[in-house]
This record gives C-alpha cells, structure tokens and sequence, in this order.
C-alpha cells in the first residue's frame, strides 16, 4: 500500500476509511472525474445527513477522507486487490484464453487492452487482464514485449494459453514477427481467432461501383449538412417544420460496426428534407434525392445494412462462445443464399424499404444490381468464413446423443474412452439442461478432466476489447487527458466482476 495514503489517515476511523472506499469504487465504476466526490458527492450527503437525521451525523461525514488525491489512491488501493485475486484465479485455471486489442486515447497515447476468459470455481469467467501504455508505437514487437512483461511480473505461465483473438491487423498477425506468432511460439497448444466482428465487417465492406456511388453522395451529403453549423441548425428547423420524425442526420465512421446501417437508415427516412434542403442551397448532388432509382437503391443498403447490424449485434456480448457464433454466421449465409434466389424471382418483400419504393415506383427495376451484391456479398461471407470451429467437437453440444462410430469426433482414443463413459452416466445427464455449458463440463471435469473445458475458452470477437476502449474513451475525456497512471486502476475496478476485499484493504492501511 502507498505511503500516502497511511499517511494521509492518521487519525482517520476504520468506517470512515472504509466509506472513503466505496465512494471511489462508486466513482470508477461511474467513469466521473475523482474530484466529484469531494464537490458533490460529500456535500450532497452532509446534507441529506443533516435535513433527514441531524447535525451530529452530518458532521461525522466530514470526517470522510475523500480529495482527489484520496479517491486516486483508494482506487489503486482496490485495482491492486483486484489484480491480486484475478492472477491467482488464473493461474489456479489448467488453461486460458486472451482477447487483445490496440488503439490510442486522447492523447494520442498508444494502448494496448487484454482480456483473459479462464476456469475458476464451478464455472467460466472473464475479466480485464490490464491496459498498459505503449511507450512509443504499436509494433508488434512493443505489444508482445508489453504482455510479456505482465506474464513475467506476475509470475503466469505462457504454455497454459490455449487460444488467442484479435482482429486482423498486420501487427497482429503477420507470419513472421507479429503479436500472435511470437505467442504461439511461447504457448505451443495456441491457436488464433479471427474476430467474428471484425470478419464480419470487412465481408460487408466491398460494394460495386453503382452501390458504392450511392454511399459515397450519401456521406457527402451528410458531411456538407452536419460539417457546417448554421447548415446543420438550418436543416433541424427545417425538419421541425416539415414535422420529421428526426432533426438531425448521422455521421458516418468506417471503425464503427454498427455505422452504414444507422447513418443510412436515418438519411432514408428525411430524404424528402434533405432534398428540399440541397435544392435550397442549390447543392450539386440535390438531384440524385430526386431520383427514384437512387432513393431504390439507398432504400437496398438502409435494408441490408440493417440486417446485417442485426448479425453484428446478434455477435456481441459475454460468454459467447465458439458453439453459439458460428450458428448465427452460418443462418445468415443460408439467408444470402436465399434472398438471392427471391431477387432473381423479383421478390423484394425481405427488404422493407425497398419494397415500399418499388409498390410506389413500379417502373424502377433493380433487381439485377440487388442479386449481384447479395451474391457478392455471399461469396465474401465464404472467404472470411470458411471452417466451421466446432468440427470434430460437436459432441460437446450434446454428449448423451454422440454417434462414436461418426466420422465427427476429433477425440484421441483415450479421450473417446471418456467420453463414452460421460454418454451413458445417469447421473450426469440429469444435470445436463440444469446448467449451462461450461459449468456442465466444469462439473464433468472433476471425473473427467481433459475433456470439453478447453474447447469453450475461445473468444469469438474482440468485444470486450472494444467496449473497453469505449469506456476509455468515456473514463479520459479531453478535460481528463493527464488520467495516465492510474486509468489501468480506474478500468479494474470500474470493469472487474471481482469485488475488492475492502475488510483486508482497510485493516492494511490502518495500520
């Protein structure tokens, strides 16, 4: 523990100490600036004190130690608590797995984010592993020497890595010196995970010429609106007037997964505002909103750019796994294959916007441009997925139903033994339905212990990754931009699941 703060709480009782302690995890996890508690959070409870019990209670709340200072130490205090219980969870785990991802803050500062997914107790967790500053650029070699340092400082042992995701930048994964081959060299059972997101993402990127030309005067469109302040306050008090649904349009950005379909969707719905717009100020694109096959073929990408915000939403969150993911990629490819065949068919009905375009303006056909991006679209689903990752063990979906003699069990004889065992134990196919699937593997592990537990450690995205660095982003604003030393603090507490042991922190500090 640091010296300021034993210093600072001399004098200072255990349950003042300790409230000084959830007042700063209350701040990290809020993401507010520390100075918040003592100009506003104390104040406001001194008098609540003071109006609702009296000026004896009030004044024993002035005893709280809560400057900025303060709530700066009490968070590296329980950062520190935190990271200790995490490394012994995840060295006590037979195996883990990582996420990983790098960007830059504010500052222009270089970060690099990791998470870990490990066993411990009777079930799978996942928890921020640490966000370290790079100290000059995002090579690959910087972000494995980062993490290796973390390792060796913490006494954890690369062999028991048995998968790692990230995206798939060329630092990340380039053959010979990137990231994730200087850890498969370190961790032999490792393999590497192409996040399902970020695939995703680049399989939807590429677009034909005329597609592309309705997305390009689209942006354009939306950058000479918003770009220009009186164009913008013109344009909402144009729509407050026209009694539009929206005041504003979006903008769009490439790194954000869910921007093409929201950007398009929004510019659908106040065409009619931004034509009268564009022609008011005799803007050079105004005449493709005039024109009824650009509004079609804007209505197609609102459409499928929906869809397939839907598939990416449908592919974040926790404890996804390899054997939930892959389902939704593979539904939607079937429906590709689908639409395409009702497009040559000239059934439009799966795209709702686009089919109330076509009921008004029956002579606009479009059908020929639709089924070749949505073919275009199916193959680049084909290169950026594949394999199947679940092939060979989808015994793990149900092992009480598994056909050995199959040709679908990638299983050493010794394992197949097991596992044939698991099949017809009684006991263990009534708790199968009861709990989810890794803590019934968990369970079955203790009898059984190479099976199936290392095969739902994967991560499928970067996720996690990602929504750290929207919390970064929330946690060190521009008016918080010397946050350095302890935002890897702030991230713990704020984002662990792991409670600090504020008893144990307390009885060290005051003494």
């Amino acid at each position: 523990m640091q010296k300021k703060s034993i210093v600072s709480l001399t004098g200072t009782s255990k349950c003042a100490l300790k409230a000084s302690y959830l007042v700063a995890r209350r701040v990290a996890q809020r993401k507010k600036a520390f100075t918040i508690a003592e100009e506003l959070v104390l104040p406001a409870a001194v008098d609540m004190c003071r109006e609702m019990i009296g000026e004896a209670a009030a004044k024993k709340l002035l005893t709280i130690p809560l400057s900025n200072d303060t709530v700066s130490h009490r968070i590296v205090d329980m950062a520190s608590d935190i990271q200790q219980q995490l490394i012994e969870r995840v060295k006590s785990s037979p195996f883990f797995s990582l996420q990983l991802d790098e960007s830059t803050d504010v500052t222009n500062a270089a970060l690099l984010l990791v998470f870990v997914r490990y066993r411990w107790d009777s079930s799978l967790h996942e928890d921020i592993l640490f966000c370290r500053e790079l100290p000059t650029r995002t090579t690959a070699q910087e972000c494995f020497r980062c993490m290796d340092n973390f390792f060796s400082e913490n006494g954890m042992d690369w062999q028991n890595c048995v998968r790692v995701c990230s995206d798939g930048a060329a630092s990340m994964t380039g053959k010979h010196h990137a990231v994730i081959r200087q850890i498969l060299d370190r961790a032999q059972e490792a393999k590497w995970t192409h996040c399902f997101l970020h695939r995703e993402s680049l399989a939807a990127k590429k677009m034909s010429p005329e597609f592309h030309e309705v997305m390009d005067v689209s942006v354009k469109t939306i950058n000479f609106i918003k770009n220009n302040a009186v164009n913008s306050r013109c344009f909402a008090k144009l729509c407050e007037e026209m009694e539009a649904d929206h005041i504003q349009l979006l903008y769009h950005s490439e790194v954000r997964w869910l921007s093409r379909g929201l950007v398009l969707n929004r510019l659908f719905e106040l065409r009619n505002e931004v034509f009268s717009f564009l022609t008011e100020k005799k803007y050079h694109l105004a005449h493709h909103f005039a024109n009824t096959k650009f509004t079609a073929k804007l209505a197609y990408l609102s459409d499928i750019f929906s869809l397939l915000n839907q598939l990416n939403i449908s592919l974040q969150g926790r404890t996804s796994n390899i054997f939930v993911v892959p389902d939704k990629v593979q539904a939607f490819k079937r429906k590709l294959a689908l639409w395409t065949k009702m497009t040559q068919e000239k059934r439009m009905d799966m795209f709702p916007l686009l089919s109330v375009i076509l009921e008004d303006f029956p002579h606009v056909n479009i059908s020929d441009s639709v089924s070749q991006h949505l073919s275009q679209l199916a193959e680049k689903f084909e290169d950026y997925f594949p394999e199947d990752p679940r092939e060979g063990h989808m015994w793990i979906l149900d092992p009480f139903s598994v056909d050995l003699t199959a040709n679908d069990v990638a299983l050493p004889s010794h394992l197949e033994s097991q596992l044939l065992e698991v099949s017809t134990d009684s006991t263990l196919k009534l708790q199968w339905g009861k709990l989810d699937l890794g803590s019934f593997w968990i369970a079955v592990s203790k009898e059984y212990p190479c099976l199936a537990v290392k095969q739902l450690l994967p991560f499928t995205t970067t996720y996690l990754c990602e929504s750290g660095f929207s919390i970064v982003a929330t946690t060190k604003p521009k008016a918080r931009n010397r946050l350095r030393a302890t935002l890897d603090a702030t991230l713990k507490v704020s984002l662990s699941p792991i409670p600090p042991r504020l008893d144990l922190i307390v009885a060290q500090v005051s003494h």
